[in-house]
C-alpha cells in the first residue's frame, strides 16, 4: 500500500491569455491544471493502481482553485484537500510552500509528487522547499518513476544536461518533482469521471491548520509584469562613397550587396585545371 500526496497548482491558459500593455495586467484568463501536475497525477494514479494505496491532490489558492482538484478527482485521485483562506491571498512561493508542507506533515504519505516547475512561474521552488520543511530525500526532473512498496524504495531516472540520464535509488518517504515526458495524462471512464464528480473536496483555512498566515512573510514581492522590449531588425549600411545609381541598387535589393561570382563553362577536364589554378592563385591550395 502507498500513500501518495500530489500538489497541483492552476495556471492560466497559455492558448488564449494575453498581456494588456495599457493596463500592464492579462486579459482573458482562463484557469487550468498545470499540465506537469496533471502528469504528476496520472504517475500517482498509475502506481497506486498496481499496488495499491491512496492519492491525495492538494492545491492552495483562491475558490477557483478547487476546478484544479476537481480535475484531479474525475482523473481518480481518491481525496481531495483545498488550502483557502483570506490570510493566503498574496503569497509567495516560500510562504506557499511553508503552508503545503504544514498540511503534508498532518497526513500519512509515502510519496510526494509536483511538477518540476510550473508553467507560470517556472522557478522550480516548490518541490525543493518542501523536501527541506519535511525533511525528506529530493530528487528532481524525474522521467521515469519505479516504486517498490515491499522495500519502500524507488528506483528513479532523472533527466540532466545534454541529453544524459541518471538512475537512482532512493529509500521512502520522499519528494520527487516530474517532468512532463513522464507520462501522458489519464483519460479516465466515465465511471470513473462520474465518482470524481461526487467525491468531496475537504476545505482547510488557517485556523484549522493551526497557521497564523500573517507571521509568514513573503521573500518575493512581484513588482511588476512586462512584455519584452522589441528588438530591432539590423539594417545593412550603405557606403555613401558609391555612386547614386549603385546605392539606388542596393536600396532595392534590401540592403544587401550582391557578391560577384563566375560560372565556368567548359569540358570537365578544362574546368577542373582553371578552378585548381583559382584555388592556387588565391592561396588556398598550394602546388
Amino acid at each position: 500500500m502507498i500513500k501518495i500526496i500530489v500538489c497541483v497548482k492552476q495556471v492560466p491558459d497559455p492558448t488564449v491569455v494575453k498581456f494588456n500593455i495599457e493596463t500592464g495586467k492579462l486579459d482573458n484568463v482562463n484557469y487550468l491544471i498545470d499540465p506537469v501536475d496533471e502528469v504528476a497525477v496520472s504517475e500517482a494514479i498509475r502506481v497506486r493502481d498496481r499496488d495499491g494505496g491512496e492519492v491525495t491532490v492538494i492545491s492552495l489558492g483562491p475558490p477557483h482553485a478547487e476546478e484544479a482538484l476537481r480535475t484531479a478527482l474525475k482523473m481518480g485521485a481518491n481525496e481531495a484537500i483545498h488550502l483557502f483562506d483570506e490570510a493566503f491571498d498574496n503569497l509567495d512561493s516560500y510562504s506557499t510552500s511553508v503552508i503545503i508542507a504544514k498540511q503534508i506533515a498532518k497526513l500519512e504519505y509515502d510519496i510526494v509528487l509536483c511538477g518540476r516547475e510550473s508553467a507560470d512561474e517556472n522557478n522550480g521552488f516548490m518541490g525543493a522547499a518542501m523536501a527541506e520543511w519535511l525533511d525528506l530525500p529530493l530528487v528532481t526532473a524525474v522521467t521515469r518513476l519505479d516504486v517498490f512498496s515491499d522495500t519502500k524504495t524507488a528506483r528513479v531516472h532523472r533527466r540532466l544536461r545534454g541529453g544524459d540520464r541518471e538512475i537512482l535509488e532512493c529509500s521512502l518517504p520522499a519528494v520527487f518533482t516530474v517532468e512532463t515526458v513522464l507520462r501522458k495524462p489519464v483519460y479516465a471512464p466515465l465511471k470513473t469521471i462520474l465518482a470524481g464528480l461526487k467525491k468531496e473536496v475537504k476545505k482547510v483555512d488557517a485556523k484549522s491548520l493551526g497557521v497564523d498566515a500573517r507571521s509568514i512573510e513573503p521573500a518575493v514581492a512581484m513588482l511588476s509584469i512586462s512584455q519584452p522590449k522589441p528588438r530591432l531588425k539590423k539594417t545593412a549600411t550603405i557606403d555613401s562613397k558609391l555612386s547614386a545609381h549603385e546605392r539606388m541598387k542596393l536600396l532595392m535589393s534590401g540592403g544587401v550587396q550582391q557578391k560577384g561570382s563566375k560560372t565556368i563553362e567548359k569540358p570537365p577536364i578544362d574546368a577542373a585545371k582553371e578552378i585548381i589554378q583559382f584555388l592556387i592563385n588565391n592561396g588556398i591550395i598550394t602546388k
